[in-house]
């Protein structure tokens, strides 16, 4: 993949097509793989740009005795978006939810429509003392204990279980396990940074038009987390999908593909695409 240089941060990223850029933002535990099928999607109408997050893939993991904060983990955005002409569009799931977030605030009319699935915003529960605070902050210690021992395979049982359903970690292949499993240690450092508490005017500025998508079966603290943005931003869309959870980008992948290419207003494509960097 295309390695870009910002200062000390190197980012690796996948890049097809021509045209109005957008830039997709992972969720934890993945990698910027998981943008395959949308991507395909939007190649011969937009230049693609998925990025892999900090400590996923070749991009440079966060190594900072101090806690890692959304800023620091929404420079491997802002690194990509300082080569970019506008309008940008960004499309983040889950904790890439989160970054696409800031990065909109900090870029402010640069990006012209965000579209995000359940933004990992565990801050903004305990900022607003919603009821479902509690669930998180008993995940928040799992992360912490688990990271702290270095049981990647533990914490991998109770992420997957909780983010995808009970039960989802034992169906699970011996093989999906240990890709999870070698996925999680940026994780912590996540957490650090979505579960500060912070309001949801913390996100005031944004300028772009913003989609927000929920999942039926998701998490309820994820569901609350969704719908204290729609409160505060009463102009955001929020759209329901008929069916899947928090990870229906991926199991779901075709019904949440088609909202997001409908909402992004891209443009009729007029050359053939260039397909994904392998």
């Amino acid at each position: 993949m295309p390695l870009f240089q910002h200062g000390e941060l190197q980012v690796d990223c996948e890049v097809a097509g021509d045209g109005p850029p957008v830039i997709l933002v992972h969720s934890s535990a993945g990698s910027n793989r998981q943008w395959r099928k949308l991507s395909a999607l939007l190649a011969g109408r937009c230049r693609v740009l998925a990025p892999n997050l900090r400590g996923c893939g070749g991009s440079t993991p966060w190594t900072a005795a101090r806690r890692q904060t959304l800023a620091d983990a929404a420079q491997v955005v802002m690194a990509l978006c300082a080569s970019l002409d506008g309008p940008i569009r960004l499309v983040g799931h889950s904790w890439g939810g989160a970054v696409a977030l800031w990065a909109a605030r900090a870029l402010g009319p640069r990006v012209s429509h965000l579209a995000l699935h359940e933004p990992m915003l565990a801050g903004l529960l305990h900022a607003h003392e919603d009821p479902t605070a509690g669930d998180v902050v008993a995940l928040h210690a799992d992360v912490r204990r688990h990271g702290a021992a270095g049981d990647w395979l533990a914490l991998g049982r109770r992420f997957t279980d909780y983010f995808n359903g009970d039960g989802s970690w034992d169906a699970s292949t011996p093989e999906r396990r240990e890709a999870i499993a070698a996925a999680l240690p940026p994780n912590v450092h996540e957490w650090q940074a979505c579960a500060q508490p912070m309001r949801a005017d913390s996100f005031d500025g944004i300028a772009a038009r913003c989609l927000l998508l929920r999942g039926p079966q998701s998490p309820r603290a994820l569901r609350a987390m969704t719908e204290l943005l729609r409160q505060h931003f009463a102009h955001w869309r929020l759209e329901d999908l008929p069916e899947g959870g928090h990870m229906a980008p991926l199991t779901h992948a075709e019904v949440f593909n088609r909202r997001v290419v409908d909402f992004l207003e891209l443009p009729v494509p007029t050359r053939v695409p260039v397909p994904m960097n392998a």
